[in-house]
């Protein structure tokens, strides 16, 4: 049985966070401790997943943010490290609780973001499996508001790293990847359109690149089949 579990990032143990480090560092190369802790207490809240023995088996830390669009603030949230088992791969309790906790958060916004990087195409896929409007993706251009809010926020975060022609956050110093064996893309993952544009637009992937995107928290964007898995 997997319980997920929303707290502020002070409220984790040294413990906790070692054992998130340990994850990071099983299924990704070029993993530093140092940097890890950095970004994880540069964050405001982090979704943990517990296992009632494994104990901690996933997580993703959660920024609040907001960038100025044509004089408009626009709100959101930065997802940062984020990791599951593999052992746990499939189950959704991870997402449950991080969309019951962020679209009810979203409501007290006119719009409310989900600002995301994705460097593997497991990440990129919860978009078209979720949304019915997501930036970029295959069918359609992004529209130039949209795209000025990815580049406000991924400029923002990775301000000397981000090319807003390529709309790829690419890093100049080494980088943490994805091991092999990890979220390996062959033959039968690009029959898939979506993952096939995400390999597109975000070429480098395999050495660490991030393909910055967009989505709305907002239930009316979800779709019909995905909102009865969230908040059934």
């Amino acid at each position: 049985m997997l319980r997920g579990m929303v707290k502020p990032i002070g409220e984790y143990t040294w413990q906790e966070i070692g054992t998130m480090y340990s994850l990071m560092a099983e299924f990704y190369d070029n993993t530093d401790e140092t940097v890890f802790k950095r970004d994880f207490f540069d964050k405001d809240y982090c979704l943990a997943l517990y296992h009632e023995t494994d104990g901690l088996v996933g997580f993703t830390t959660q920024k609040i943010m907001e960038v100025e669009i044509e004089g408009k603030t626009i709100h959101g949230i930065f997802s940062g490290d984020t990791i599951i088992h593999k052992k746990y791969w499939g189950d959704m309790e991870l997402f449950k609780v991080w969309a019951d906790f962020w679209f009810d958060y979203a409501e007290r916004y006119e719009e409310f973001y989900w600002f995301l990087i994705c460097k593997g195409y497991k990440t990129y896929r919860m978009l078209p499996l979720f949304w019915t409007e997501f930036y970029p993706n295959y069918h359609s251009a992004t529209p130039a508001y949209e795209q000025s809010i990815i580049n406000a926020y991924a400029s923002r975060v990775y301000p000397k790293e981000y090319n807003e022609e390529t709309g790829v956050v690419e890093y100049k110093g080494q980088k943490d990847s994805l091991k092999a064996g990890v979220a390996d893309i062959g033959s039968r993952e690009m029959k898939n359109r979506d993952i096939a544009f995400f390999c597109s637009a975000n070429p480098g992937y395999a050495v660490g690149n991030d393909l910055a995107c967009l989505a709305k928290i907002d239930r009316s964007m979800l779709k019909k089949r995905a909102a009865g898995i969230l908040f059934k």
